[in-house]
């Protein structure tokens, strides 16, 4: 800040003059050394750094839109890039299906993150069914050994439905705020009974242990819970 003696106001910022009469200015040290009457001003107004006379707006942050958009153009280098690599050496090279298919899923992670970063159960569900389609699809491009059906899914089930509870516990949530993923994780384990008809899942101790789980957790919940699951129901499909 500086001085001017003869309007006899401070002034803010790094003036070579003063903006009222355009006379001289004085910094701390002038007005200091030249000994001006102290009623005219406060000396702890002055700072030996110059201060901006207007205030300073902050850097704009990368906004959500631009960052899916970077996330995406990066997807698209890393498909173009595996593609052209996959053409020129063909069989030889056999880590670019994986990789790209590993990009596609954190690609998919981004953008839920993104869409539900104020919902913590809804991306970990998100992720749930990530996981279990692409762990699907990698056990059949290799030679399905089952171990997708058999013990992945039923245990990601049970994990997802444990997690979900702790955090809503951490969370301090309403039991009707986090019914209805549990409820998601039932419908998804009885639709194991699919894998077990047609012969996929060959080993379906795992599967029946978790559907019989998930329907006595059901069958309590709507024995004891009914009302909070009829308002969870209600709000998620805007009924």
């Amino acid at each position: 800040m500086q001085y001017c003696p003869k309007c006899k106001i401070v002034i803010r910022g790094d003036k070579t003059c003063c903006p009222l009469c355009e006379g001289k200015v004085l910094g701390k040290k002038d007005v200091l050394r030249t000994g001006l009457d102290k009623k005219m001003y406060d000396i702890n107004d002055f700072s030996e750094e110059s201060e901006a006379p207007y205030p300073t707006l902050p850097e704009r942050r990368i906004s959500g839109v631009t960052f899916v958009k970077i996330c995406t153009f990066l997807l698209g280098i890393i498909i173009v890039m595996g593609a052209a690599i996959k053409y020129l050496f063909g069989d030889s090279v056999t880590w670019v299906p994986v990789f790209i298919l590993g990009s596609v899923v954190l690609w998919l992670d981004i953008l839920a993150i993104m869409r539900y970063r104020y919902n913590i159960l809804k991306v970990l569900t998100i992720e749930v069914i990530v996981a279990i389609i692409i762990n699907y699809y990698v056990d059949k491009k290799t030679g399905f050994y089952g171990w997708s059906v058999s013990w992945m899914i039923p245990f990601s089930l049970v994990g997802h439905t444990i997690l979900s509870w702790i955090v809503a516990q951490v969370m301090k949530l309403r039991f009707e705020e986090y019914i209805i993923y549990i409820v998601m994780d039932a419908v998804m384990a009885f639709s194991q009974i699919i894998f077990i008809w047609n012969g996929e899942n060959s080993v379906p101790y795992a599967a029946v242990f978790v559907m019989a789980a998930f329907a006595i957790t059901l069958i309590a919940t709507l024995l004891f819970r009914f009302r909070e699951l009829r308002s969870a129901t209600s709000r998620m499909f805007n009924v």
